[in-house]
């Protein structure tokens, strides 16, 4: 086995007497017919529910799967989560946590879309992934050694998760060398490190107080004495990896209860394909009792390479190769073995890995081609040339936001602010969109709050920047 120290012989597997439970939250962005973010999430929300209420039986069943529906930061993102559930039951969850989002979304004219990052509209915010959560007990909790153990395993092999799953390479409209740009733009996936047990200190600890309104002390006597799983010493939660439950020093878990002891993965980005996603988060779940064993019979030693590891999954994905036992080798070689040996949880658990170890990428989105209408126009944009003034090519007719119609004659000279429209065909599968296949770009002319579509033979006749247009403003107008 792969970094571990064993120290004793078994009689019997002690794992068969564990309990594993896992819970999945799915973030999605949500899109409209044109392939563009929405903000849209409260609409789901409310539609959802309206769903539900209309359907007593598909409430019934979803309450025995689904914690509930969360908006997240941006209006255009949601996510379901699933309550912790025993592997065998969690693919019925996702379909299901799935399935409603979808539904809800279709019902309002848009779709929710499977991977972590728009193409064009994330830069790299909004940003979406998924986690999972997993942890592996007896007698109703997790021990501090056996989160440490479920951790540590899980951050051994967090290279390799993270190469599997890595599903964005465009950013801003360009495929980057960089497989998960979600990673390695993240600023809430910082890097974690393993777990160490910290043994309380039986000191008397003397507490600062708010008391009355005035800074008081308490001096604590007796207090718990608890073993404390750390993985950094300022308790930060939106990591990599991390431990979560009251055993740690994660502040908000505090006073959570034992039960909620377990290991989060978030590092993984969205995926098109559910049994591909169903094949690692079984794989987490297996790992989850191959650490109890391994911790068991002797101790799980750490990746010596992990850091070298992590950023050749981030930039490489499945083409990265890892340093493992002194040697490099690739994610399949590295993938292969690390099903091999804990084939035999697949059985404990009654799940079956399918699509791993072989690792296909037909299901990852391709590059891009960007089709412009008005490719002369789009580059002053990108160049920050945004105040210009523009003659028709051709006449107009454009419609306020009463909804009035005017007719703009050819020849008209226009002053306004260049904007950008997007359209972006893409694929779906049971109205869950899955990747795109092109980027239409056409470019607009904003008066006074109307768009006006621009053409290719429109002529620019000035075209200035943010600055040039404030600086001359400030002696007399628009320049000319």
């Amino acid at each position: 086995m792969l970094l571990q120290r064993k120290k004793k012989e078994l009689a019997e597997d002690p794992c068969q007497n564990y309990h594993v439970l896992c819970g999945i939250e799915e973030e999605f962005l949500i899109i409209n017919e044109d392939g563009t973010l929405v903000n849209a999430a409260d609409e789901l929300m409310v539609r959802a529910a309206e769903i539900l209420e209309r359907d007593s039986k598909r409430l019934d069943f979803l309450q025995l799967k689904i914690r509930g529906l969360d908006a997240e930061p941006s209006p255009s993102q949601i996510e379901y989560v699933t309550l912790p559930l025993p592997p065998k039951d969690i693919a019925e969850a996702m379909k299901a946590g799935r399935k409603l989002l979808s539904d809800a979304a279709t019902q309002l004219g848009y779709r929710i879309f499977s991977q972590s990052m728009h193409p064009i509209q994330s830069d790299p915010h909004p940003m979406s992934g998924t986690h999972i959560n997993v942890s592996a007990q007896t007698g109703g909790f997790m021990t501090a050694e056996e989160l440490a153990a479920v951790h540590n395993y899980l951050w051994n092999y967090l290279p390799e998760l993270i190469a599997l799953s890595a599903n964005t390479p465009i950013l801003q409209g360009s495929k980057t060398n960089v497989a998960s740009n979600r990673i390695s733009n993240s600023t809430v996936l910082k890097p974690n490190g393993s777990s160490q047990i910290q043994i309380p200190k039986r000191n008397a600890a003397l507490i600062p107080m708010q008391y009355y309104g005035r800074m008081r002390y308490t001096l604590r006597i007796a207090g718990e004495n608890v073993k404390k799983v750390i993985t950094n010493p300022r308790g930060e939660r939106l990591v990599d990896i991390t431990p979560r439950g009251p055993l740690t020093n994660i502040g908000e878990d505090e006073d959570s209860a034992l039960t909620t002891n377990r290991v989060e993965v978030r590092i993984f980005d969205v995926q098109q394909d559910l049994e591909y996603l169903l094949d690692l988060v079984y794989l987490c779940c297996v790992s989850a009792l191959h650490a109890i064993y391994i911790y068991t019979t002797g101790e799980i030693t750490l990746d010596p390479n992990h850091r070298t590891n992590v950023e050749q999954a981030v930039f490489n994905g499945v083409n990265a190769r890892f340093i493992r036992n002194d040697r490099e080798e690739s994610l399949q070689e590295s993938v292969s073995r690390w099903i091999n040996e804990t084939e035999k949880y697949q059985d404990i658990l009654g799940i079956k890995i399918r699509k791993l170890p072989t690792i296909k990428t037909d299901f990852r989105q391709g590059e891009l081609e960007v089709e412009f209408t008005t490719r002369n126009i789009e580059e002053l944009r990108q160049q920050g040339k945004v105040f210009v003034v523009v003659q028709l090519n051709k006449s107009r007719t454009i419609t306020d936001q009463r909804g009035r119609k005017y007719g703009i004659s050819r020849g008209t000279q226009l002053q306004g602010m260049l904007d950008v429209d997007y359209k972006l065909p893409y694929q779906e599968k049971e109205n869950i969109v899955t990747d795109f296949q092109a980027i239409k770009i056409t470019n607009t002319l904003d008066v006074q709050g109307i768009k006006i579509p621009l053409d290719n033979k429109d002529r620019i006749l000035v075209a200035l920047s943010r600055s040039d247009y404030l600086s001359r403003s400030l002696f007399g107008g628009f320049g000319f």
